[in-house]
C-alpha cells in the first residue's frame, strides 16, 4: 500500500486533539503515519497524545513555538509518500485518504487532490457543506487567481499532496504568523499540474474561539499578511502576468489594507505602493455591501478614511 504521512501542529488543545487523532487512526486506508509536532502547550495536550497506543502514531516536542514550524518538522520525520498537513482540532472523514488516493491514481503524476470542508462547534454532524466555485478548478493559476477573487478557499486538511511537489515548492515559511497556509498552498499549486477535487468525502473544520484566524491585528500579524501578499505577487507574476493577474493581485492588497487600516501605517503605505505599481485600471471592490456602495462613490482609500472616522464616533 501507499503510505500517506498526517502531521499535525500541536498547540494546547488539549479538548480536541484525541477526536482529531482518532479521525486519522479511523482511515480506511490503513497505511499511515501520524506525527504530532508539540511546540510549548501549558495545557495536558502532549500527554493526551503520549497516552494513544497506537504504532503508527509518533508525537515530538520542539522548541520552536510557531505551526509552521511544527509542520516543517513533522514533515522532515515523515516516510509517507504523500503528506497531509491537518490542523491539531479539525476532523477528517474516514475515506478521505482512501478516495484520494484513488482519485490520484488516474491522473499523471504531479497532481495534487483536496475536498470538500465544512464547519462545526461541537458535534460533526451539524455541519453543512456549502461549495464555493474554487474547489472544482483544476489549473493552478486559475484556482489561485478565483480564490484571491473572493471564490473560495481550502483549508490545509483537505489537501493530500505527493511529497516531491512539497520538495519542488518549498517548505513552510516560519517568518509568517498569519495566511502561512495561503502562501504555502500558492507555491504547492503552482509546483503541481493540478488539483483533482474529490467527491463523497470532507474535513470537518472546528470554530474554536482561540483559532489562529481570529488572532488580534498586532504588527506581527499585520507584516505577516502583507508578506504573503508580497509572495503571491512573486510567485504568481514569475509564472504569468497579465489584467486577470493583476486585478486578482491587487485584491488581496486591497483586502489586507481593508482588514488593518488604519493601523500600522507604514504597513498599509507598502500595500498601496505595491498597488500603484500594478497598474491596474479596473480595480476590484471588497468588503460589506455599504463599504462597496461607499467606494463607488469616493473612492476606496477615502471609504477607508470615512470608515475609521464613523468607527471612532461610535466608540
Amino acid at each position: 500500500m501507499t503510505k500517506v504521512s498526517i502531521i499535525i501542529p500541536l498547540y494546547n488543545s488539549e479538548a480536541y486533539i484525541a477526536q482529531t487523532i482518532d479521525s486519522c487512526l479511523a482511515q480506511t486506508h490503513r497505511d499511515i503515519e501520524i506525527i504530532v509536532a508539540e511546540n510549548g502547550s501549558t495545557d495536558k495536550s502532549y500527554q493526551i497524545v503520549k497516552s494513544i497506543d497506537d504504532k503508527r502514531l509518533s508525537v515530538f516536542q520542539i522548541l520552536k513555538s510557531n505551526a509552521a514550524a511544527a509542520r516543517n518538522y513533522g514533515y522532515h520525520k515523515a516516510t509517507g509518500t504523500y503528506i497531509i498537513f491537518l490542523d491539531a482540532d479539525d476532523v477528517m472523514a474516514s475515506n478521505k485518504i482512501e478516495l484520494q488516493l484513488k482519485a490520484l491514481s488516474k491522473k499523471p503524476k504531479g497532481f495534487i487532490a483536496s475536498c470538500a470542508w465544512a464547519k462545526f462547534k461541537i458535534n460533526t454532524k451539524e455541519a453543512i457543506i456549502t461549495p464555493q466555485k474554487v474547489w472544482n478548478i483544476q489549473n493552478p493559476i486559475d484556482w489561485c487567481l478565483q480564490s484571491w477573487m473572493g471564490e473560495g478557499m481550502m483549508i490545509p486538511g483537505c489537501w493530500l499532496i505527493p511529497k516531491p511537489i512539497i520538495d519542488k515548492a518549498g517548505l513552510w515559511d516560519e517568518r509568517l504568523s498569519l495566511h502561512d497556509d495561503g502562501e504555502f498552498m500558492c507555491r504547492v499549486l503552482l509546483a503541481s499540474k493540478g488539483n483533482v477535487f474529490v467527491e463523497n468525502t470532507v474535513v470537518y473544520y472546528r470554530q474554536v474561539a482561540s483559532s489562529l484566524s481570529r488572532q488580534n491585528q498586532s504588527y506581527r500579524a499585520a507584516k505577516s499578511a502583507l508578506e504573503v501578499c508580497e509572495s503571491y505577487r512573486k510567485q504568481v507574476l514569475f509564472v504569468k502576468d497579465g489584467p486577470r493577474v493583476r486585478q486578482a493581485l491587487v485584491n488581496n492588497y486591497r483586502r489586507f489594507m481593508y482588514e488593518f487600516h488604519p493601523k500600522h501605517k507604514d504597513l498599509l503605505q507598502q500595500a498601496r505602493q505595491s498597488i500603484q505599481t500594478l497598474d491596474v485600471k479596473n480595480l476590484p471592490l471588497i468588503g460589506g455591501e455599504n463599504f462597496k456602495k461607499l467606494t463607488k462613490i469616493i473612492g476606496f482609500y477615502n471609504a477607508l478614511t470615512l470608515r475609521e472616522s464613523f468607527n471612532k464616533l461610535m466608540k
